[in-house]
């Protein structure tokens, strides 16, 4: 893992960076949460021993500094995003292969926005407890998402909240993404365990398929990621009955 600055707009924008030792298969893009840092979202996704994998994997730091940590202007931040993009593939040499584009909470929703507006393709978007709608109603380019949420998250509420981040449901941002896709916006429901249910939008080899993963009573988390007592109380419960990095990443694989 190594530190990165690139200048984007006048100003010097960072990023962590691991990348593997032979020629890279895949790239991917790991944005934090809202109040949270690039070093978090190391911990908190795992996606940096994909490297060994063969992925180059990026945690950009937003642009707007919030408590302890940073967050994602939703406008602003697309240009810095493509500007990382171009950066990864110049200096590591990912032009020819698929990207992925994955967040936490307000990076979800970041990387909502970046997947459906940003001049990069996205192959696959993986949004954890923040999956937004896309910003066009049609997409000129497919993009797989794969989604997980939790149905006791207080922060980003599954049935939507009353702030302006959260005002639709994760139902309806699934919809939405399946329709951009040129899919039905009604799901095919699969019952996995008492707490985990599959809802697939579209054949799951298409290009634009859309899959959510519920997690019922599972919080403002990352499944398949272990926190401590005091995070849990405050987050709430995690889904271990997925691995949201093991499935982003089989996406990836896949496309």
């Amino acid at each position: 893992m190594a530190p990165h600055t690139i200048e984007v707009g006048g100003a010097r924008r960072q990023l962590l960076v691991a990348a593997p030792t032979g020629a890279p298969t895949a790239m991917v893009v790991s944005l934090h949460g809202s109040t949270s840092t690039p070093e978090r979202q190391v911990r908190l996704s795992r996606m940096a021993p994909l490297a060994e994998q063969g992925a180059v994997v990026a945690f950009p730091r937003g642009s707007i500094p919030s408590r302890a940590g940073w967050e994602w202007d939703l406008h602003g931040d697309v240009a810095f995003l493509d500007a990382a993009v171009d950066y990864l593939r110049e200096t590591f040499g990912v032009t020819a292969v698929p990207s992925c584009v994955s967040g936490m909470s307000g990076g979800a929703r970041m990387a909502s926005r970046f997947a459906s507006s940003g001049r990069n393709p996205v192959r696959v978007l993986g949004a954890v407890a923040g999956l937004r709608l896309p910003a066009v109603q049609r997409l000129d380019r497919p993009v797989q998402v794969v989604a997980f949420h939790g149905t006791r998250d207080r922060i980003n509420p599954y049935g939507g909240g009353p702030t302006a981040r959260w005002s639709e449901s994760v139902l309806d941002a699934a919809s939405g993404w399946a329709q951009a896709n040129g899919h039905s916006p009604e799901p095919e429901r699969t019952e996995f365990t008492r707490s985990l249910t599959r809802l697939s939008y579209g054949p799951l080899d298409d290009p634009g398929a859309v899959t959510l993963w519920v997690c019922e009573g599972a919080g403002h988390t990352w499944p398949g990621t272990r926190l401590t007592l005091g995070l849990r109380l405050f987050l709430g419960n995690v889904s271990y009955d997925v691995d949201a990095t093991a499935e982003i990443w089989r996406a990836l694989s896949g496309a």
